[in-house]
C-alpha cells in the first residue's frame, strides 16, 4: 500500500471530551514531510479556548466522571483493549510516523510500533500491581504509605519520538489513574491525533484523554499556568524545561521534565575494536542522532584512539541516506529545516574551534537529498571540554571524539558537562565496567551495549540539567502517609 493512502484529505481535528472538533478560529498548520520539505497534510491549531475546554473535560472526568472512581481492574481492561486496537493498526501508525518524522520505516514498524503496543500491555498490568507500604513505628502505631494519581496531567511530547514515547507516557498516566491533556509537537502531531481514534474505539470515557495540537507557547503555557491542571510533564530541550519551571511558579504544581543530553561513551583499550566501532556508530546515529540518550561524546583510550577513529570513519561513510521507505537507506533525514540549520551551525563551530574533521561536515550534493534536511554523519576528533560541540547538545549525527589515558581521566571527561542523561562503558573488565558506570553522573548507563532494552520496565532518570522528577509510573503519582493510633484511650503526652 502507498503510505499516503493512510493520510486524511481533510485537516486532522482536535480531540476534546470524546469528540473530534474544529477549533473556533478554524486555523490549520501544515504537516511537512522532512524528506522533501513538502506539506502532505494539515491539522487544526488549538487556541486558549480549546485548551481550557480540554482541561475542563479532563477535570470533570477525574473529579465527577467514571474515570476517577473506576477500579484498577476496569482501567486495566481498557488499556488492554487499546493495545489490541493499536496492534491492529500498527502499519498505519508506522507509515504516518515515517512520513511525518522522516524516520526509517523498518524502525517505526518493527520496533517503535511493537514497543508502543507493549507499553499499553505493560501498564495495563502495572495498574493492578501498584503497591504502597507499611512503615514500622511502634507497637501502637500503624503507618501506611499509599500512592494516588495527581488528577489532571498535561503531557508535552517531543518531536523525535512522538508515537512510541507518546504511547509509553500516556499509558503510564492512565494506568496511574489520571486524566490527560496531550500536546504533541507541531513538527510531529499526527500519531497522537490517530491515537485518539484508538482510545475512542477502545471505549474510554469522555474527557479521560484529550489531544490538542498547535503552538507550544499557547498550549504549553495554558497547561502550566492553569490551577485546574495538577501536573505537567514535558520531554524536550533544557531551555524549554527552564521556561516551564518559571511559568509554574504561581501554581506550584508538580513538574516532571525529561530534558537534553550529551552522553559519554567510554571505550577502554581492551575492547575488540571492530565490535566497538559498530556500537559507537549505533550509539549516535539512530534516528540521525535525534535521540536524547545518544552517545554523542566518544571517549577513547589512547592506545586504540587512531585505529578506532579510522575504522569508525569507514563504518560511517558506508551508511546510505535517503527516504526511510527505501529498504536500502540506513540514514534518515532530520525532522525540520530549522533544526538542520542549527546542526549545521554546530558543525561550523566545531571547525572554527579547531576540532579535527574526520568525515562528513559538508552538505550532500545529490539534488534529491538537497530537497530534504539531510546531514551526513560527521566525526570530530581531538575535541576538548572547552569546545562548544563538547558541551552543548547538537541532536544530529555529529560525534565528538576525545582521548584519555587513565580511568580517572575518562570519568572526569565524562562528567564535564551540565548534562546527566545517559552514558556507555565498553571494557572486558567487568569490575572496571561497573566501577566506571557507578561514577558517571547520569541516570542511565549501558555497559558493553548502547540504548535501553527496558524502557518501560526500568526507565532512566535525568541527573543535573537533564531532568527533574522520578522515572516510571510513579512520576505520575503522589504519595500520602497515614498514621493510625491503635491504642485505646490514647492521649497526647504532656
Amino acid at each position: 500500500m502507498n503510505p499516503y493512502d493512510y493520510v486524511k484529505k481533510d485537516p486532522y481535528k482536535l480531540y476534546i471530551n470524546g469528540e473530534f472538533i474544529v477549533p473556533e478560529s478554524g486555523e490549520t498548520f501544515d504537516i511537512i514531510n522532512p524528506v522533501t520539505n513538502e506539506p502532505f497534510a494539515k491539522a487544526y491549531k488549538a487556541g486558549v479556548k480549546e485548551v481550557e475546554m480540554a482541561i475542563d473535560a479532563a477535570r470533570k472526568a477525574f473529579d465527577e466522571g467514571p474515570w476517577g472512581k473506576m477500579s484498577v481492574k476496569e482501567r486495566s481492561k481498557l488499556l488492554l483493549k487499546a493495545a489490541q486496537v493499536l496492534d491492529r493498526r500498527k502499519e498505519e501508525f508506522a507509515c504516518i510516523e515515517t512520513l511525518e518524522c522522516g524516520k526509517l520505516y523498518g524502525g517505526c514498524r518493527y520496533f517503535e510500533a511493537e514497543m508502543s503496543v507493549d507499553a499499553f500491555e505493560y501498564f495495563a498490568g502495572k495498574a493492578r500491581c501498584l503497591e504502597g507500604k507499611t512503615v514500622p513505628i511502634d507497637d501502637n502505631t500503624v503507618n501506611i504509605v499509599q500512592w494516588y494519581p495527581h488528577g489532571v496531567v498535561g503531557e508535552i511530547l517531543p518531536w523525535n519520538g512522538p508515537f512510541m514515547m507518546g504511547c509509553q507516557k500516556i499509558s503510564a498516566i492512565l494506568a496511574a489513574g489520571n486524566a490527560a491533556i496531550v500536546k504533541p509537537s507541531s513538527w510531529a502531531s499526527l500519531s497522537m491525533l490517530l491515537l485518539a481514534e484508538v482510545f475512542e474505539e477502545a471505549g474510554f470515557p469522555k474527557g479521560v484523554i484529550n489531544v490538542v495540537t498547535g503552538s507550544g507557547a499557547v498550549i504549553g503555557d495554558a497547561l502550566v499556568k492553569s490551577p485546574k491542571v495538577d501536573m505537567v510533564a514535558m520531554t524536550g530541550g533544557t531551555d524549554t524545561g527552564k521556561h516551564i519551571i518559571e511559568a509554574s511558579k504561581d501554581t506550584v504544581k508538580e513538574i516532571a521534565l525529561e530534558l537534553g543530553g550529551k552522553s559519554p561513551n567510554i571505550m577502554f583499550d581492551d575492547v575488540d575494536v571492530d565490535d566497538a566501532v559498530k556500537w559507537a556508530r549505533w550509539g549516535f546515529t539512530q534516528n540521525s542522532g535525534q535521540v536524547c540518550v545518544s552517545g554523542t561524546r566518544l571517549i577513547v583510550q589512547r592506545g586504540i584512539y587512531e585505529e578506532l577513529i579510522e575504522k569508525l570513519k569507514e563504518e560511517c561513510v558506508k551508511q546510505v541516506p535517503g527516504d526511510g521507505f527505501d529498504p536500502k537507506v540506513t540514514l534518515n533525514t532530520l525532522i525540520h529545516k530549522d533544526h538542520a540549520k542549527n546542526v549545521w551551525d554546530y558543525i561550523q563551530k566545531g571547525k572554527d574551534e579547531g576540532a579535527r574533521l574526520v568525515c562528513g561536515g559538508e552538505p550532500y550534493t545529490d539534488p534529491e537529498l538537497a530537497k530534504g534536511n539531510f546531514v551526513p554523519i560527521t566525526l570530530f576528533a581531538d575535541v576538548t571540554p572547552d569546545m562548544t560541540i563538547f558541551q552543548e547538545e547538537i541532536f544530529g549525527p555529529v560525534l565528538c571524539i576525545t582521548p584519555f589515558d587513565t580511568e580517572e581521566e575518562a570519568i572526569a571527561i565524562a562528567n564535564a558537562t551540565e548534562y546527566g542523561l545517559a552514558g556507555g562503558v565498553f571494557t572486558k573488565d567487568m569490575k572496571r565496567g561497573l566501577r566506571v558506570a557507578q561514577k558517571i553522573q547520569s541516570g542511565q548507563i549501558y555497559v558493553n551495549s548502547y540504548f535501553s532494552k527496558a524502557m518501560v520496565e526500568s526507565a532512566g532518570t535525568g541527573w543535573k540539567q537533564s531532568g527533574l522528577g522520578v522515572a516510571g509510573i510513579q512520576k505520575y503519582m503522589i504519595s500520602k502517609t497515614i498514621f493510625i493510633d491503635t491504642e485505646d484511650g490514647s492521649v497526647p503526652m504532656m
